[in-house]
């Protein structure tokens, strides 16, 4: 029997939030142990909410076919107890920014992050007398204590971590345990297998600014403390990547919901499947902002990175940490088709329009592994002259025999191994179709 790898995703539930949670808990490669919840495209109430309702529309899918608890391995109590695993464990996290006020998605996700889905039908909420079996909620346990116990509970380096929405979470948990985790390469973070993060815009536009990522843009702060450790078990998968792994509307009309209208004509929930009556309730808002800017079909985002998840989980060793480059580091295989280059970059903070921006430096001289820059870790020139006796520099040049790869590793005080490649859309989409909702293509 194949232990599948323990997850924790830590998440913001918005549209795509939802149906990559779903896919998550569909697949027998991951055991999803915790789900943490942040701010970001909803405030924190918001997110919790939704999460209940996604674990309401299971239970009620279950309940009208009892075939499909074998579909979603995840909340079958018996698979997890095969497993060593009991409930999913769900805790509360911040409910905003490390630094700043909060900011939301509401222009895309709606008021409730699931587009207003709440206020056009009302039958997906839970009663207020409903409990759920499918996980456990302990309101005096924080996202942090939370992710220390599963860690606590899990061998070294064996849990993957998934953050779908702002990365502050993973900041709060480096910042809070940082006095206790010398013996552990400097962060708590290091005893995690892999930290998969969707953010981002790295030479692609922004979503939230011309510039900026959501993610990324909702608490720069947290980004950039990340970032500065150069985690090499941190993967990026930015909007570059995650634009173009989409689910047509089309598609979802005629393979799931025929029935699935817009927001001017609300559908009839009480003919549809559970769990389909649920995604389109969401859906039709989104169909309708989609639509607003020329396109029919939805880029999947955050499901982008649990399918790489579940790649890597199916991977072997050698498969995931395979290098294609002669330089240590540069860029390799984070799994079968799937495929890294580690980028410098800065995260702007304070920026009045560039705020949540990943800044590379592309000035040439920046690449020399005895520049000014490098050198001094500053990436303003004049700050880096006023700290540095440039004859010293010009004797470090003259010497050249400093070894490549340890003027690499020093000059890399920030960044990111950043995903570039999948193994595309329709693999996506047949597996979506499939896991979640039953249907095959």
């Amino acid at each position: 029997m194949t232990r599948p790898t323990p997850c924790i995703i830590d998440t913001d539930p918005g549209v795509d939030d939802v149906l990559a949670i779903l896919l998550a808990l569909s697949s027998p490669s991951l055991l999803v142990v915790g789900i943490t919840l942040t701010h970001g495209n909803c405030p924190l109430p918001a997110a919790f909410a939704n999460l209940e309702k996604t674990f309401y529309a299971l239970e009620r899918e279950i309940d009208s076919d009892p075939t499909v608890r074998k579909r979603y391995p995840n909340v079958d109590v018996e698979w997890r107890q095969r497993h060593g695993a009991g409930p999913i464990e769900v805790y509360l996290g911040s409910e905003g920014p490390i630094e700043g006020k909060p900011v939301t998605a509401k222009y895309f996700h709606g008021k409730d992050g699931l587009g207003d889905s709440t206020t056009r039908h009302p039958d997906i909420v839970p009663p207020s007398s409903h409990k759920s079996d499918l996980y456990t909620y302990s309101e005096s346990t924080s996202a942090l204590q939370g992710v220390q116990s599963l860690l606590a509970r899990h061998d070294s380096k064996s849990i993957a971590y998934v953050a779908l929405g702002p990365m502050t979470s993973l900041a709060h948990l480096h910042r809070e345990t940082a006095a206790d985790a010398v013996g552990n390469g400097g962060s708590i973070l290091n005893e995690f297998a892999v930290v998969l993060s969707m953010g981002g815009a790295v030479d692609h536009p922004g979503n939230t600014s011309p510039v900026a990522e959501f993610n990324y843009y909702a608490d720069p702060y947290a980004a950039q403390a990340i970032f500065a450790l150069a985690l090499p078990h941190l993967y990026i998968l930015p909007l570059d990547l995650t634009s173009y792994l989409v689910l047509p509307f089309s598609l979802y009309r005629s393979a799931v919901d025929p029935a699935f209208a817009d927001t001017t004509s609300p559908s009839d929930g009480s003919k549809k499947r559970p769990l389909v009556h649920f995604t389109s309730a969401f859906l039709e808002r989104t169909v309708e902002i989609m639509r607003s800017f020329g396109s029919e079909m939805m880029e999947q985002h955050d499901p982008t990175v649990v399918y790489a998840l579940i790649d890597w989980a199916e991977a072997s060793a050698e498969e995931r940490g395979k290098e294609e480059d002669s330089v240590a580091g540069e860029k390799g295989s984070l799994a079968p088709g799937w495929e890294w280059r580690h980028v410098d970059f800065e995260v702007e903070t304070t920026g009045t329009i560039t705020r949540g921006m990943l800044v590379q430096d592309h000035r040439q001289s920046s690449q020399s592994s005895t520049s000014m820059n490098s050198v001094t870790g500053l990436t303003n020139r004049a700050e880096a002259i006023e700290a540095l006796d440039i004859a010293q520099v010009e004797a470090q040049r003259a010497e050249g025999c400093e070894d490549r790869a340890t003027a690499d590793e020093r000059r890399r005080r920030s960044g990111a191994r950043v995903v570039c490649k999948s193994p595309g859309s329709e693999r996506l989409q047949k597996d979506l179709l499939q896991r979640i909702w039953g249907i095959e293509i």
